[in-house]
């Protein structure tokens, strides 16, 4: 059998987790699995056994859509996708293969990605849904196709979400490749709407600040790789947005913050996030604290790692000047020197803490990170690298810095976040 799992656009924080969470949903289940192709827009996986897409797209935040492949074609280099599949999708196939028994009127959409940047996809999914339309009229179906916009080739999950293709229909996904083209079906998309519920809905937010996505919180949960029923503890709580991710992934959240003002946010969402949910009581813990103390203010508790955003300095809507950059370096510095010495003394050897340290953004792919992190490995800790040495082989356009950390930014920003996790040794 074999799946593709599309990317989220921060596709190397995407591929990152998935591989964390397939690991641990699959392997450790006795359900080996092997990368069969894999690019910027998705990752196609063989495994011998059916995967539970619906739990595993609850799990992961860097994935957009799972996709049952259902065939893969030869293709030659010279061809354009439309032509390798000039044969592929006849009336039977489409109606045995992909689309739904459904009384009413039938839906589906196209979406194209492409697994090398060479091939040309422009055109190609209005094509392929207009051949496949007609195709199908002629059989006297009643039909109705739904295609990306002009300029894109995929259709958001937005636009499958609304439109119904996965109940009424589906969504056909090509995913091409230079000598050869998989055609498959959509199972599932990420659920777009309670990611927006649970970032915009909630009663306190605090732009100002900034504030951590849902997705990238969620991502960063699972790289912590922690236990079934395990407690993770956020330092720097803030609103409570890990707390929340962590809540809702089956782990227990545990919060502090220096601020009264955070915590009683925290409070607040996570009293809605309870009732909104319907999570039963003893969740989650918080409580007023300088990061320097939580080792005495959670002693007893089994922590098993730590997540946190933690404190980006200021937030800028012009690039800062080099003096505002040091300065801020250096008092975070001393902020997390207290903060991974207090991390020694309640987390267990072996367990992760992953963090977010700032970083200025210059331009699209230039950004003045961290001078150095020695000051934390120093004290005990080394740094994960989450790709294998034959994932990174496999991908080179990877995009992660030279001590194996990895970017989340967003266009506007000028404060991005460097993404590390470090194991306690």
């Amino acid at each position: 059998m074999q799946y593709a799992f599309i990317l989220g656009r921060v596709y190397t924080l995407s591929i990152a987790e998935l591989l964390v969470v397939l690991e641990e949903e699959l392997v450790e289940h006795s359900i080996p699995f092997k990368i069969i192709a894999v690019s910027i827009e998705a990752l196609i996986i063989e495994t011998e056994k059916q995967i539970d897409h619906e739990k595993l797209q609850r799990r992961l935040g860097g994935v957009i859509k799972i996709v049952k492949i259902v065939d893969s074609v030869k293709k030659r280099p010279q061809d354009s996708i439309n032509f390798a599949l000039q044969n592929y999708f006849k009336p039977s196939k489409l109606k045995k293969d992909f689309l739904k028994e459904y009384s009413g009127k039938k839906q589906f959409g196209v979406s194209v990605y492409l697994l090398d940047p060479t091939i040309k996809g422009f055109g190609e999914p209005k094509r392929l849904g207009m051949f496949i339309k007609k195709g199908l009229q002629e059989e006297g179906a009643s039909i109705r196709v739904c295609l990306p916009d002009y300029n894109s080739l995929s259709l958001a999950s937005v636009v499958v979400t609304k439109n119904l293709l996965l109940q009424k229909g589906a969504e056909i996904v090509v995913i091409a490749g230079i000598d050869r083209v998989y055609v498959g079906k959509t199972l599932i998309v990420q659920d777009f709407e309670d990611y927006g519920r649970r970032d915009y809905q909630r009663p306190i937010r605090d732009d100002k600040q900034g504030m951590i996505p849902p997705k990238v919180a969620q991502i960063m949960i699972n790289f912590a790789r922690l236990p079934k029923n395990a407690i993770v503890l956020d330092p720097f709580c803030g609103i409570g947005t890990i707390i929340q991710e962590a809540i809702l992934l089956g782990y227990k959240g545990y919060g502090s913050d220096i601020a009264k003002f955070a915590i009683s946010g925290s409070e607040k969402n996570l009293e809605w996030f309870r009732n909104r949910y319907k999570i039963p009581p003893g969740k989650y813990k918080l409580e007023v604290a300088d990061v320097a103390d939580v080792a005495t203010t959670f002693k007893g508790e089994k922590i098993a790692g730590v997540v946190t955003e933690g404190y980006l300095g200021p937030m800028y809507g012009s690039f800062p000047k080099d003096t505002d950059i040091q300065k801020n370096f250096e008092d975070l510095k001393k902020l997390w020197i207290s903060a991974f010495k207090a991390f020694k003394n309640l987390i267990p050897k072996g367990t992760r803490v992953v963090i977010c340290l700032p970083c200025y953004r210059k331009d699209a792919d230039s950004y003045i990170p961290f001078p150095s992190v020695d000051f934390i490995t120093d004290l005990g800790y080394n740094i994960e690298d989450l790709f294998p040495p034959t994932a990174k082989k496999l991908m080179p356009f990877l995009k992660i810095t030279e001590r194996n950390s990895m970017i989340y930014d967003r266009k506007d920003q000028v404060v991005a976040r460097e993404i590390i996790t470090f194991i306690n040794n």
